[in-house]
Formats: structure tokens, C-alpha cells, sequence
């Protein structure tokens, strides 16, 4: 496990995605909306394989809707000791957390469980998820956390499910699948179309079982 969760992660959603605007450009995402396949729950990441070390600063829920965290609902944020990466990431954020597993003032470090994905606050979807963002300060705007998530910054699985052999009987059934795989090209189509269709793959299984890719030609 590299990232926030053991085994795959999927990151289900176009509009869960670090970066990306809402509500007709009005609502910026700061953070990536994770969701653990294999395991709900939520661990202390590595940066690009690399342990670390930090400190939880913040493990609780706000209800006071004039402060804007409420939309995090259960939410645990961790400093991170100093010195230790080349980016400007200080603060990892967990957010819409069912269950929390830490309490504030508690040393924590790569691997350690931290709280279990949920849906509460404002969670967008209504599906289990883990609102994941990373900042250089505690009040700053959010910065892209895909070097701790452990997976790029798009719609997909990424990892290995806990125990999943790489045998050659395996890669030959992966070999005669791909050998049966069409390539087809449409168009003209948007890019929003084009994700909604890549995002009913991702939730069907098909681009993690190898079945289904997509590339955007311009």
C-alpha cells in the first residue's frame, strides 16, 4: 500500500477529480474523491513511496454551517513533519469519514490507520469516499495530493487487489482477452461525453478488468 487506502483505489468520477469546477465553473475541487475497493479504511500515505511522518492536528466534525469545514463532516487533518518532501504540502486532509481512529496530538506515520471512508457532511455522489486534500497551509487552497493518493489524477482503479497473483496462466487469459479487443474511433464527441462514457466503464469493471481504454485525440 502507497497511497490511502490497501489495494485498489478508484477514483470514480470526472467531478472527483483534483482541479476540476462545478457548478458550471462556479465551485473549484481542491481535492481528489478516493474510494477503497478492496479496504474502507483510511491510512497514513507515502509520498512517491517514500514513508512519512506527521502529526493529527485536527480529528472531529463541524456543525456550525458558517464555518465552511462542515462540509468535511468527520474529518481528521495531519501536519506533516518538516523537512521531509521537496513540495510545499504540509497538511493532508481526510474528509467524509464514517468512523475516526485517531484523536488530535497523536503521532502518525505511513501505514497507520487514521479514520473509515463515509459520506458524511457534503459529500458529493452519495457513495462512500474518502475527500482527500492536501495544502501548504492550514487555511490555504488546496494543492494536487496525487503523489500521496498514490494513483493519477483521473477517473480510474489503480493497484492490486491484497493477494492478487501474477501467474503465467493469468497473463495468458489477459493475452487472449486483448487479442479479442477492438479498437474504435467516434466523433465528434465532447469531452464530457466522452467522460461520462469512461465513468460507466470504471463503475461496470470494464477498464479495471483491461476491457475498455479511451484516449482523447485533438
Amino acid at each position: 500500500m502507497q497511497g490511502i487506502f490497501a489495494g485498489r483505489t478508484q477514483l470514480r468520477y470526472p467531478y472527483g477529480r483534483y482541479g476540476y469546477t462545478r457548478g458550471g465553473g462556479k465551485i473549484w475541487h481542491g481535492g481528489m474523491d478516493l474510494v477503497g475497493s478492496d479496504s474502507t479504511d483510511i491510512r497514513m500515505p507515502y509520498y512517491k513511496n517514500k514513508r512519512i511522518t506527521g502529526k493529527v492536528v485536527r480529528a472531529r466534525r463541524v456543525t456550525d454551517h458558517s464555518n465552511k469545514t462542515w462540509e468535511w463532516g468527520w474529518y481528521v487533518c495531519v501536519q506533516l513533519d518538516p523537512g521531509q518532501t521537496p513540495d510545499d504540502v504540509n497538511y493532508l486532509y481526510f474528509c467524509h469519514c464514517r468512523e475516526l481512529k485517531v484523536t488530535a496530538g497523536q503521532a502518525v506515520a505511513s501505514g497507520d490507520l487514521l479514520a473509515v471512508m463515509g459520506q458524511s457532511g457534503n459529500a458529493a455522489g452519495g457513495y462512500d469516499h474518502c475527500h482527500f486534500e492536501a495544502r501548504a497551509t492550514a487555511a490555504g487552497k488546496g494543492l494536487d495530493p496525487s503523489q500521496y493518493a498514490g494513483c493519477p489524477n483521473a477517473v480510474g482503479v489503480y493497484g492490486e487487489a491484497p493477494g492478487q497473483a501474477d501467474s503465467g496462466e493469468e497473463n495468458e487469459e489477459n493475452d487472449d482477452a486483448a487479442k479479442k479487443l477492438q479498437r474504435i474511433s467516434i466523433g465528434p464527441v465532447s469531452r464530457g461525453d466522452a467522460d461520462a462514457v469512461y465513468a460507466v466503464c470504471v463503475s461496470r469493471g470494464l477498464v479495471a478488468a483491461g476491457l475498455y481504454k479511451s484516449e482523447w485525440s485533438v
